[in-house]
């Protein structure tokens, strides 16, 4: 499509406006500064097919009035409207099923899609070229505002980038994990360390978790389900990878070739790996493997002192039966303890298999993206790049302490390039391990190869 720019660029002022209170309406004349020429879209119609998130609280197309930030969001598509001459249209979900029935009749779906990188992974959406790159667009790719490093190398395929989030929006919100919380009246029930404190003091160590397994255990009580136990391990074993995340282990590695490597058998996995066998051993660990990886009920009713899971699942706005909504008492977030092969650059939680990303369909319009996506995706108005994260903080967050810790789950995560792995199976093999039930060296090299083979079934085999 041929934009027709009709105006030279422009300096504008950044004039901030504010919500003192949720019924307070936003105040539309505000502007901010953008580096992009006004142009005129000639009324062409911008989709956006963005399923709902957090159990249908999260909308990305709300009814106005329903709270001060959805109303934030109406007024960024009104001004883009405005601006560029376009029509914004946002759809009450992503089908990519009917992205490819569309797309089979030589017909558009949307100009952005928000789809689990799993979905786009396995469906091949990327590698048979369904999917336009962000990085051969006319924008700054690396500016913050399409997300951090990490949120971008989920997409990133081939040497280009095919996923960006609406990074300074907080929608959607990531996926990452293991994030881990701790119950503040249990450690104080067993006269045990906060792990701020412990954190602050750097002695946030697997020595130190080991001795606050060892309190914080009760069994006394003839009813298994009213044991309290430090932590309790779920059918998705995310104790097991936060122990090698926090201990340097990655499953799969990028070479320097841009091909992907399965590392899962090496001496950090193992060290990390005999670590939580050895707590299991010991009847340390709770064995709550039978139980919906959702349940917090343990957490909640004070029989766990720690909780770990995706990250959505202590943030009010995103899950109707998640911390912020089912716990009367005060929680904080952390991170899962160091071990001792533990490399303080890199970060101890992924963006994984369920994280959603824009992508942008082959058949959308890769200048109309250049001229929309650098002003639609800036700070909410009445926001700023230092502000934005101002109610989120206040929503979700007990302390600061939590709120910062949350921030560097999200800002430092890595991408695992799990949707490229047999990642049930891989999840299977790993709590075989660490309950006994198989031996560590033998289990990892079983498996080596079948990783391997679908690394390269799925990404290597597609790149030159």
């Amino acid at each position: 499509m041929k934009v027709r720019i009709i105006a030279s660029v422009l300096l504008l002022c950044i004039v901030l406006t504010s919500c003192a209170t949720a019924a307070e309406e936003i105040v539309p004349d505000y502007d901010i500064v953008i580096t992009s020429d006004n142009a005129d879209l000639l009324g062409y119609e911008y989709i956006i097919a963005a399923g709902t998130h957090g159990g249908g609280q999260v909308q990305l197309a709300p009814e106005p009035g329903s709270d001060v930030r959805g109303d934030r969001l109406l007024q960024r598509y009104k001004d883009a409207e405005e601006k560029f001459n376009i029509k914004l249209t946002v759809l009450g979900e992503c089908n990519l099923g009917t992205f490819m029935t569309l797309w089979a009749a030589g017909m558009k779906y949307a100009d952005l899609a928000i789809a689990q990188a799993a979905e786009v992974a396995t469906g091949r959406y990327v590698q048979n070229g369904f999917f336009l790159p962000f990085s051969d667009m006319d924008i700054d790719l690396f500016s913050g505002i399409y997300g951090t490093q990490g949120m971008l190398d989920a997409g990133c395929f081939d040497g280009k980038y095919y996923c960006i989030m609406s990074y300074y929006w907080g929608l959607p919100s990531p996926y990452t994990m293991p994030a881990m919380w701790y119950n503040p009246r249990v450690l104080s029930t067993y006269q045990q360390a906060m792990p701020h404190e412990l954190e602050e003091q750097g002695e946030w160590n697997w020595a130190a978790f080991e001795k606050i397994c060892e309190a914080v255990h009760d069994t006394s009580s003839p009813d298994s389900k009213d044991h309290v136990y430090a932590v309790s391990a779920l059918s998705e074993p995310f104790l097991e990878l936060a122990a090698m995340y926090s201990n340097g282990a990655r499953p799969v590695t990028k070479g320097e070739d841009g091909r992907l490597y399965c590392t899962l058998n090496s001496h950090n996995t193992l060290e990390a790996l005999e670590f939580i066998k050895s707590l299991e051993d010991r009847k340390l660990i709770g064995n709550r493997r039978n139980a919906d990886n959702q349940d917090v009920t343990e957490f909640v009713e004070n029989r766990n002192a720690f909780f770990l899971q995706y990250t959505h699942s202590g943030l009010s706005s995103e899950d109707p039966n998640n911390l912020a909504n089912r716990m009367e008492d005060a929680y904080e977030w952390t991170m899962f303890p160091t071990g001792p092969s533990y490399d303080p650059s890199m970060s101890r939680t992924a963006y994984s298999y369920h994280s959603r990303f824009y992508f942008a369909p082959g058949n959308s319009d890769p200048e109309v993206h250049s001229v929309v996506l650098p002003f639609l995706f800036q700070p909410l108005p009445g926001e700023t790049v230092e502000t934005w994260q101002d109610v989120l903080e206040r929503n979700n967050f007990f302390s600061r302490e939590s709120f910062e810790i949350y921030c560097k789950i999200r800002d430092d995560a890595f991408y695992d390039y799990a949707p490229y792995i047999p990642y049930t199976e891989m999840n299977g093999v790993l709590s075989k391990i660490t309950t006994g039930a198989s031996v560590a060296s033998e289990a990892l090299e079983s498996i080596e190869t079948s990783i391997q083979a679908s690394l390269d079934k799925l990404y290597n085999d597609y790149i030159d």
